[in-house]
């Protein structure tokens, strides 16, 4: 009762936001290095209550300093900030290099340890994401191992397994342990990452001959069972779901298979836009506009693989978008009520 209380006095106060704040709510970006730059991210982020900040490795020293760093995030707005890392286990463990924490094991050796022993590695990393004041785990990958010639999820062993009721039985693990501790479990990457021969992070990436249906299983039980509130999308090509677009920056695949065929209500955010799958191929507006009317509701510049973009230039550009016609006020409206009810959650 509660709850929806609040998600109530959310939505109310959207309609007090500016556009500006509205925008700035569908952000997630990662602090660039640079001092000046640095400076600016924070200038920012005091004047536009930003959705959620991203940290790396860069990022993270030790525990005191985390910890400092989240508060920070934190004590800049009201309104609650979703502070995200990519937390999966083995290749994918930003938290590893801090000193006094223990190593969560790769999601393939998850898969082959007994359920309560996979239990207590992902009950553990999530208390520890909790004590550091992180309020969101880019994790768990729930890409099927199709290929084994996959670099980028199969050979950094990054995924459960072959089938979907293993994807299912271990994500729901990791899914449970996160929400338990307060943390926003993230489903990666739809609509299936795991059988493709290219990277997204390095450019084109076709899997129109090799992607199989079944990849979407995982994403249809874990809807179903109610284990699914946020989802982030893959930039892969697939002529099957969309002869025009990846699906990143695909109605087809956003809006009409992952929200009306498959029922997602809850929040998806994008994968890294600066990834090469977009940028080689895309300007950074166009991306936008068409990533947003796809229906993605938060778009993630992690602001580690090329030059940093200022999340106020970004805030300015979606901005002129939505004035000139190119983006619905609607849309704008429709992702930020699916944010605030996720972060009143």
């Amino acid at each position: 009762m509660y709850r929806w209380f609040f998600v109530f006095l959310s939505l109310v106060s959207l309609h007090a936001q500016t556009l500006e704040e509205q925008v700035a709510r569908m952000l997630i970006v990662g602090i660039p290095e640079a001092p000046a730059q640095k400076a600016r991210f924070f200038e920012t982020a005091a004047k536009y209550p930003l959705g959620g900040v991203i940290l790396f490795g860069k990022d993270l020293q030790t525990q005191k300093q985390v910890c400092a760093l989240n508060a920070k995030l934190q004590g800049l707005h009201e309104t609650k900030l979703l502070i995200g890392i990519d937390q999966e286990g083995g290749y994918v463990d930003r938290l590893e290099k801090l000193p006094g924490i223990a190593k969560t094991p790769s999601a393939a050796k998850i898969a082959g340890l007994p359920a309560l022993k996979a239990q207590h590695y992902y009950r553990q990393t999530a208390r520890k994401l909790k004590d550091l004041g992180f309020t969101l785990n880019f994790a768990p990958v729930v890409d099927l191992a199709l290929n084994p010639k996959n670099r980028v999820i199969v050979g950094y062993e990054r995924s459960y397994g072959k089938s979907a009721a293993q994807i299912v039985k271990y994500a729901t693990l990791c899914i449970d342990a996160m929400e338990k501790e307060g943390i926003i479990p993230v489903l990666k990457h739809f609509p299936g990452h795991g059988s493709s021969q290219g990277d997204s992070h390095e450019g084109f990436t076709d899997v129109s001959a090799t992607w199989q249906e079944k990849e979407l299983l995982p994403y249809v039980r874990l809807i179903a069972a109610g284990k699914a509130r946020m989802i982030m999308s893959a930039h892969i090509y697939n002529s099957y779901l969309d002869p025009d677009y990846p699906a990143t920056l695909s109605y087809k695949t956003i809006s009409e298979l992952l929200r009306k065929q498959l029922h997602f209500e809850g929040v998806v955010v994008s994968d890294d836009m600066q990834m090469g799958a977009i940028r080689n191929n895309y300007t950074l507006k166009e991306a936008i506009v068409l990533a947003i009317n796809a229906g993605v509701d938060m778009l993630l510049f992690g602001n580690q693989l090329q030059k940093p973009i200022m999340p106020d230039r970004l805030i300015a550009m979606i901005t002129e978008a939505v004035k000139e016609g190119r983006i619905s006020k609607s849309r704008i409206e429709e992702a930020n009520r699916r944010i605030e009810k996720l972060s009143a959650q």
